[in-house]
């Protein structure tokens, strides 16, 4: 079986479109998982999907963790933290969404996406050293969030370069010899 070894050009229109939706794809992905985290903390459970947004998981948890005394078993109890902490986490899903939405248009929302994901993983560094007793647990955890990071930073660069090409030509319509 033969290899392509033709380099990639890095700088090529298909090259920077593919980071560009690379990076889309990853974003609507964490929305996706940060909206089944939500579900299944609600149902409480106890599972939880990693490459998703921390903070609004965390809302809902510690909501519920505080509702339930933090005690062993099942949480049935959803009162005013669980609902208040579902309705900011899904304000900031919303937010994420419309990152996804308007970056098809304009770049600037992939790098507003990229601005929250930073602050979400700053957040879940915090939040893991001041409730887990083991933060090495949530190394994998870590890990995703800067692959994340790593792909929109790719998309915002991406479309930034695609921004500095020129305008592609469009193909002319020829006239075949017949009178229209």
């Amino acid at each position: 079986m033969a290899r392509n070894n033709t380099p990639v050009d890095k700088n090529s229109r298909e090259y920077l479109l593919r980071q560009v939706a690379n990076g889309r794809f990853s974003l609507l992905l964490i929305v996706i998982l940060t909206v089944v985290n939500l579900i299944m903390t609600i149902l409480d459970t106890n599972t939880y999907f990693l490459f998703s947004a921390s903070v609004p998981y965390y809302l809902v948890f510690v909501g519920m963790g505080i509702e339930n005394g933090f005690v062993d078993g099942a949480w049935n109890v959803k009162g005013t933290l669980t609902y208040t902490g579902l309705v900011i986490a899904l304000v900031i899903v919303a937010v994420y969404l419309l990152c996804w939405l308007l970056s098809k248009k304009r770049a600037g929302w992939l790098t507003a996406a990229l601005v929250l994901f930073i602050i979400d993983t700053v957040a879940l560094v915090v939040i893991t050293f001041a409730l887990y007793d083991s933060p090495m647990g949530k190394l994998v955890d870590f890990l995703l969030h800067i692959w994340a990071i790593v792909e929109l930073v790719l998309a915002v660069r991406g479309s930034r370069k695609l921004k500095e090409l020129p305008p592609t030509e469009e193909p002319r319509n020829v006239c075949t010899g017949s009178a229209f």
